[in-house]
């Protein structure tokens, strides 16, 4: 074998090699993508002095977790609190309705504590505080359960039915199996 076909040979189960890694932790990895991309999200608009961006990711969350949305000066602490439990949640460390649970009881908080969300807390406080509810209801990832994983963001494998496949299976007289 020559020196050029053992150095693509070495590439080509590197690649591989790193591909399956990549497969098999990709939860963690989404999660570390979720909170680099919300972070730079977050300093950007800091050196800008807007809130945006992240006023509508927070309004989004409270609009899916049936909550009206937050006060301009809450924004900024409530997407931090979204930055470290989205990663969390992506990751599998913490699961989708615990989020939501723990989420919703740091809003609730923050509202009857500090509605005017002064003093505004710091990274490390917001991840402290997350760090001791999730100990307080000794939140644990799922056993056999990854977090968030690229077929869930392409829909790959989810046993739902669109409205239209249930109306055409109620016309047929059919059952839907149900998972």
């Amino acid at each position: 074998m020559k020196r050029w076909q053992r150095i693509v040979a070495t590439i080509v189960v590197v690649l591989v090699a790193a591909g399956g890694l990549a497969w098999k932790y990709q939860s963690r990895l989404i999660g570390l993508g979720v909170g680099w991309y919300m972070a730079r999200i977050s300093s950007q608009e800091a050196r800008d002095g807007s809130i945006d961006r992240r006023r509508a990711t927070v309004a989004g969350m409270h609009r899916a977790l049936l909550l009206s949305p937050p006060p301009d000066e809450l924004v900024p602490e409530l997407f931090d609190v979204l930055t470290d439990l989205g990663r969390r949640m992506a990751a599998g460390d913490v699961p989708l309705a615990w989020g939501a649970y723990v989420y919703t009881g740091y809003v609730r908080q923050l509202l009857q504590e500090r509605a005017g969300g002064r003093p505004p807390r710091t990274v490390d406080q917001i991840r402290a505080a997350l760090d001791d509810e999730v100990r307080f209801y000794a939140i644990r990832a799922r056993p056999g359960e990854d977090g968030i994983r690229l077929g869930d963001a392409f829909g790959a494998g989810a046993d739902t039915y669109t409205a239209d496949e249930i109306e055409q299976a109620a016309r047929e007289g059919r059952q839907l199996p149900l998972h």
